[in-house]
């Protein structure tokens, strides 16, 4: 036998193809060029056809193109793209389309496939749109999409005011493994309207990964001086291994041709520049100036302007393109043919290394800000603002900590000085790597690598400190949880001089996990008599429920008992608590207030949820 593999042979075409395509036959704008064929790279079936409207002759898009549409074997299922053919297909890039290049020599088809999907096509099968799964209909419902795209396009509309922004396809390069994270948000947009230069210099805090991750740091003036410090928590600040330079330019507005198109050369750049009133080679060579030898120079540019979150509407932060520079050359450097010095350097950067037609090599940059990295599901920022003092980090604490940090309660400061043991990972958000670790300690570091804005602190210890500075660090926290379910803490909160009002939130579960009790109040000490008065009837109730009932040991003979909860009842209260605790903090709350949830089951004794009873 050889070592070749076999390649699998095509698959029958399906009824529901041949039904989709008698459907979109007997449409009067589809003309069927070649019937499916099924393409092996892709594995894939193609269909290829032509698109007819009537519009008008001045239009950018012509009366007839011609498309390929490749189709999952999963039909109706799966995914639909229509791609330009390369002979009658478009070769521009309008808004809603992947950048339109020729792309592979051994395709018929261009690169530039339309966006045809509805906003809910990311939901998968969960979706709520209109787009039909019938196998009769839902060909023909993308041909009409394609149809609409086009006299859309046509007629200058395939955005309208009110819609979201959005960037054209800028082609990554690659396999350059980088990537560059930036923050901006409108508070930053406000400083740099006030900013009159056009470039200067960017710091960058480098995180080793699997892909090299450059963070921006601050951003500076060509001569040093510091315009703009990015705000980062612990795991960027801490965990970067050197710090890099590269230079920023700005401009007014996104660096675009018509109609959508990314520039993908230097010239194209140069000429998006010129349209906005900017002379792109002007900055450069102040840029090359700065940087005094060619071990100097930053290999990254951003390249900045201000961008709205909807089509027309004006500007509500700074967004950041990342490119990888080639290697050009310093003012000391001499290459034959070209002068010394200054004029010389830059003569032969700008006529062999950043000529017209070289390539940008655009790399991945993401606005890595708190409000757009938790916008798909954060606190209020009323909550968010404030940082939150966390007593007790064990399987009930570590839980409800990890889903403030993930919800966007960035700052908190967490005390607890017990180990963890290997017990503990039953139901604790840590791991092995963690064994005789300091709770408190462990679980800061495993939260400040949730978030890049996240700064946890951790306190080896218990309430109350001891120390002055530790005392002062517990004082900066407006937002008190406890979830220690231990007696003498709340003694200790309610004696200890807060000096100002605070949000206090003591949770705690029953025996076994089937309660959970979270206590929320507001003042300038922790309300322990109230606290009591409310808790006592349940705890009553509790022991009588319990009564008779053995709880497990560790270890061998005598030994200490443990609480018993397995981790799906823990996380399940743990959720229930954030949700209760983001209601009462959030809230006006005159009085203390005790809620209690509660697990229930059905007839047969089989959990069938979670309810609030009291």
């Amino acid at each position: 036998m050889s070592g070749r593999r076999i390649p699998p042979s095509p698959p029958d075409l399906s009824d529901e193809l041949r039904e989709a395509r008698r459907t979109v036959v007997a449409n009067q704008q589809f003309t069927l060029l070649r019937d499916w064929e099924w393409h092996r790279p892709s594995q894939q079936w193609v269909l290829h056809c032509r698109l007819s409207l009537d519009i008008q002759a001045d239009s950018l898009i012509p009366p007839a193109t011609d498309w390929f549409v490749l189709v999952s074997p999963a039909y109706p299922f799966g995914e639909i793209k229509f791609f330009p053919a390369k002979a009658g297909g478009l070769t521009a890039t309008f808004h809603h389309q992947k950048y339109n290049e020729a792309g592979h020599d051994d395709l018929p088809w261009r690169t530039g496939c339309l966006c045809l999907d509805t906003p809910a096509h990311t939901f998968g099968r969960h979706e709520f749109s209109s787009e039909p799964y019938e196998a009769h209909r839902r060909l023909l419902w993308h041909v009409r999409r394609a149809c609409r795209w086009l006299e859309d396009a046509s007629r200058g509309e395939l955005f309208l005011p009110g819609e979201p922004f959005e960037l054209p396809d800028y082609r990554l390069a690659k396999p350059l493994p980088f990537s560059v994270a930036f923050s901006e948000s409108s508070d930053s947009l406000a400083t740099w309207n006030e900013v009159a230069e056009q470039a200067g210099v960017v710091e960058f805090y480098i995180l080793r990964r699997k892909v090299n991750l450059h963070v921006a740091k601050s951003f500076q003036t060509l001569g040093g001086h510091e315009l703009i410090t990015c705000a980062w928590g612990r795991s960027i600040t801490g965990d970067a291994s050197l710090i890099a330079r590269g230079c920023w330019l700005k401009l007014k507005e996104v660096p675009v041709l018509a109609p959508w198109q990314a520039p993908q050369t230097w010239g194209e750049l140069r000429c998006c520049a010129e349209r906005q009133g900017i002379n792109l080679d002007s900055l450069f060579r102040p840029i090359l100036d700065a940087f005094r030898q060619t071990k100097e120079m930053g290999r990254f540019a951003l390249i900045g302007f201000p961008l709205p979150a909807q089509f027309d509407d004006p500007p509500e932060r700074m967004h950041w393109l990342a490119l990888r520079l080639p290697e050009l050359l310093s003012r000391e450097d001499q290459v034959r043919g070209f002068r010394s010095g200054w004029r010389g350097a830059w003569q032969h950067n700008r006529e062999r290394v950043l000529r017209d037609h070289a390539l940008v090599s655009w790399l991945q940059s993401e606005n890595w800000h708190g409000n757009q990295l938790t916008s798909r599901g954060a606190l209020p920022m009323n909550f968010t603002s404030k940082k939150v003092l966390l007593l007790g980090a064990g399987a009930l604490g570590s839980a409800v900590a990890e889903m403030l940090v993930r919800a966007g309660a960035a700052q908190m400061l967490v005390i607890d000085g017990d180990l963890l043991k290997a017990g503990n990972l039953v139901r604790h958000t840590l791991d092995l790597r963690d064994l005789n670790e300091n709770k408190a300690a462990a679980i800061a570091k495993r939260l400040n690598q949730l978030s890049p804005q996240a700064v946890v602190e951790a306190m080896d210890g218990f309430f109350p400190p001891a120390s002055a500075s530790e005392r002062r660090a517990v004082m900066d926290c407006e937002m008190v949880i406890d979830c220690t379910g231990d007696d003498e803490v709340l003694h200790h909160l309610a004696s200890f001089n807060w000096s100002s009002e605070r949000f206090f939130v003591s949770v705690f579960m029953s025996l076994g996990a089937q309660r959970l009790y979270c206590f929320a109040a507001r003042g300038a000490s922790f309300p322990v008599e109230s606290f009591r008065r409310q808790i006592t009837p349940w705890l009553v109730k509790d022991i009588a429920e319990n009564s008779g009932v053995e709880v497990p040991r560790e270890g061998i003979g005598c030994w200490h008992p443990v609480f018993p909860a397995r981790a799906d009842d823990v996380w399940l209260l743990a959720s229930a608590a954030v949700k209760q605790i983001e209601r009462s903090a959030t809230s006006v709350l005159k009085e203390p207030e005790l809620a209690v949830y509660e697990q229930t089951k059905d007839a047969e004794g089989r959990f069938s949820g979670i309810n609030k009873v009291a």
